[in-house]
């Protein structure tokens, strides 16, 4: 693609259909003045909303009305284009009338994305502001089967795409060859992490090679970046990577593996127990506040549910006078936030023994001392999730600290479903709306 003036793109846009700008023009109020001999009708048109006026002789039929900002997403088999248009509405004696000027364009062509805008003829590259101090509305997206149109006839039709909106459409754009490659060996975790740019993901890594070396690792599977460098760094240590441990063990855990263990023999540990790293860290922190020395025996159980059950509860038996009178405080304080929403209940652990319960029947580590210690302390607060008819049946637990959740964990540390966090969401802005954030304690 040549160098170009941002006049370029716009002189050679993709043109919108006729029914766009009537839908902009729909979305627009309009009026109607009347009294006992006469109709003024400000608009033929369908409108979404018609404001009805006692007509006067003072009456007011001339007047700039408002604008309002609208979106389209424009393809061809080269193009791809994002265009955002103001409409304005305005009334001369009577009648509306409407203009639409387009302010900002996104073209994806020949493998470029360009941004330019049009400020009434300046034009640039780059966008201009379509939300103000007297503006606060995003662009209404019109509805023309435009994902359809990217997935058959534009230069995604390559790829399969998912979850699509206009702002996932510049990274798809930018990586479909990339997406395309994964989505072909069947990668596919790795290809929707590359296309919704997920936090993890390091585009400068993921080149043409690297998916070529890895090509085999990758395949079938819902394997990632992530686990790709957990796969190189156990092969830096000299070890082999066993199929299946990225589910319990990531890149960042193995230098805090024990040792003295080999990383082989680590690996099929975790996948045998069944047991999540983040819950192994724990029960050797456990082991170190107890003095309890680090051999083989004790650094391998043989079964690691069982040894952390009984170091949670030696741990807590040592400190059990000190966590009880912490958590009777903060249970006659917290018992604010103790409340229903929907199918789900929130409940405030009453005892450290309440923590060592919900850890043994989930098989999570809330048990441990840290969130005991944590929770008495006030520096993080445990919520226990329950069934509003099972509401004493261990069902999810949540930390919440710094006004937020933190974390929330159901059965063998399983992520919470859509219901369930959005009914926690509902929790947390209850606690933030009522600025109980320091009761008793402290909710972090």
């Amino acid at each position: 693609m040549k160098n170009r003036e941002p006049k370029y793109y716009f002189d050679n846009q993709l043109n919108p259909p006729k029914a766009f700008f009537e839908w902009c023009y729909y979305n627009l109020p309009t009026y109607e003045w009347s009294n006992k001999n006469e109709t003024i009708i400000a608009s033929e048109r369908k409108h979404c909303y018609v404001t009805k006026k006692r007509l006067a002789k003072n009456s007011n039929l001339t007047f700039f009305d408002k604008k309002k900002t609208f979106m389209i997403v424009l393809s061809t088999s080269k193009r791809i284009e994002i265009q955002t248009y103001i409409i304005s509405s305005e009334f001369v004696d009577g009648k509306q009338h409407f203009d639409h000027r387009l302010v900002n364009l996104e073209r994806f062509s020949e493998d470029k994305h360009i941004k330019v805008s049009n400020n009434y003829s300046c034009y640039k590259f780059g966008f201009v502001a379509t939300t103000g101090m007297f503006n606060y509305d995003w662009p209404d997206l019109y509805s023309n089967e435009w994902e359809d149109r990217l997935s058959k006839i534009s230069e995604l039709r390559y790829i399969e795409l998912w979850h699509l909106d206009t702002e996932y459409i510049k990274t798809i754009y930018k990586y479909r060859k990339e997406i395309e490659f994964a989505q072909r060996i069947k990668a596919n975790k790795l290809a929707i992490d590359i296309g919704e740019h997920r936090a993890n993901i390091d585009m400068r890594v993921i080149t043409k090679n690297w998916l070529k070396k890895h090509k085999q690792f990758l395949s079938n599977s819902s394997r990632g970046l992530e686990d790709v460098r957990l796969k190189e760094a156990i092969e830096e240590r000299g070890g082999k990577m066993i199929l299946g441990v990225e589910k319990y063990l990531s890149v960042n855990d193995l230098h805090l593996v024990p040792k003295g263990i080999g990383i082989v023999k680590f690996q099929n540990y975790l996948i045998k127990q069944e047991a999540y790293f983040r819950y192994y860290e724990d029960y050797i922190s456990m082991l170190v506040d107890l003095k309890v020395p680090l051999t083989k025996s004790t650094l391998l159980p043989k079964n690691i549910d069982e040894a952390h059950d009984k170091a949670v509860g030696v741990l807590n038996s040592m400190k059990r006078e000190v966590v009880r009178k912490g958590y009777k405080a903060r249970a006659e304080a917290l018992g604010k936030v103790e409340t229903t929403f929907g199918d789900y209940s929130f409940i405030l652990p009453k005892t450290a023994d309440d923590l060592v319960k919900e850890g043994q029947v989930l098989h999570h580590c809330v048990g441990g001392s840290q969130y005991i210690d944590g929770h008495a302390e006030g520096e993080t607060t445990i919520v226990f999730i329950r069934k509003k008819e099972a509401i004493t049946d261990p069902f999810y637990t949540m930390e919440f600290k710094n006004k937020k959740i933190a974390q929330i964990r159901g059965k063998h540390n399983e992520s919470a479903t859509p219901e369930v966090k959005e009914a926690a969401e509902k929790w947390v802005h209850l606690i933030n709306k009522n600025k109980l954030e320091k009761i008793g304690g402290k909710i972090k």
